[in-house]
C-alpha cells in the first residue's frame, strides 16, 4: 500500500475507486456533510468525483484527495482529507479541509491530520502557507485550525457558500 503521510496513529493514503462505497457512505450522510455541502446519494456523482480526484492527483503529484486509516488496521477508514490547489487552480494558494468520522470525534484525528498536510506541504512543496476554509457555524472545525496555529483571516465566498479563511504561514520563508 502507499501511503502518502503516516501520523504517530494513521496512514494517509490516496483516495480510489476501491474507497467508493466509504466515501459514498460519507458524501451522503447529512450529519457529516453539513459544513462542506448537500449530501449527495447520487452513486454516478460520487464516482465522478473520484475519477476528478484520481485525475487531479494524476496531474499534481502528491496532492488531492485522501483517506485515513489506523495504522494497526481494522475497520477501514476513519477519515478523509485533501491538500490540493483551492478551486483546483495551481496558481492558487494550497489548501486542505479534512472529515472524521462522528465515531472518531473527539480522539485529536482532525489535528492530527491537519498538522501532518501543513507540514508535508511546507516539507515536500516549499509553499509560503496552507489555507483552509471553515463554514462560519463549524466552531469544532475552527478549534482545531486555530489549535493547529491557523489564524482567521476573514470572510470569503468559496465553494457556492461563504466561509472563514484560514492561514499558517511557512515559518521556513
Amino acid at each position: 500500500m502507499d501511503f502518502l503521510l503516516q501520523t504517530s496513529r494513521l496512514n494517509l493514503r490516496p483516495l480510489t475507486m476501491s474507497d467508493f462505497d466509504y466515501y459514498y457512505a460519507v458524501q451522503g450522510n447529512a450529519e457529516l456533510m453539513r459544513y462542506i455541502r448537500k449530501p449527495e446519494t447520487d452513486p454516478g456523482i460520487v464516482r465522478e468525483r473520484i475519477e476528478f480526484f484520481e485525475k487531479y492527483a494524476a496531474e499534481n503529484p502528491g496532492l488531492g484527495a485522501f483517506v485515513a486509516e489506523w495504522k494497526a488496521g481494522g475497520e477501514g477508514p476513519v477519515a478523509s482529507c485533501v491538500l490540493r490547489h483551492a478551486e483546483y487552480h495551481p496558481e492558487n494558494d494550497f489548501e486542505l479541509g479534512y472529515l472524521v468520522q462522528r465515531a472518531h470525534w473527539g480522539q485529536g484525528l482532525a489535528s492530527e491530520i491537519v498538522t501532518a498536510l501543513v507540514s508535508y506541504a511546507f516539507e515536500h512543496f516549499g509553499v509560503p502557507k496552507v489555507t483552509a476554509f471553515a463554514d462560519p457555524d463549524n466552531h469544532a472545525s475552527h478549534r482545531v485550525l486555530e489549535k493547529c496555529g491557523f489564524r482567521h483571516t476573514g470572510p470569503r465566498f468559496i465553494y457556492d457558500s461563504d466561509n472563514f479563511v484560514f492561514e499558517l504561514e511557512n515559518p521556513a520563508r
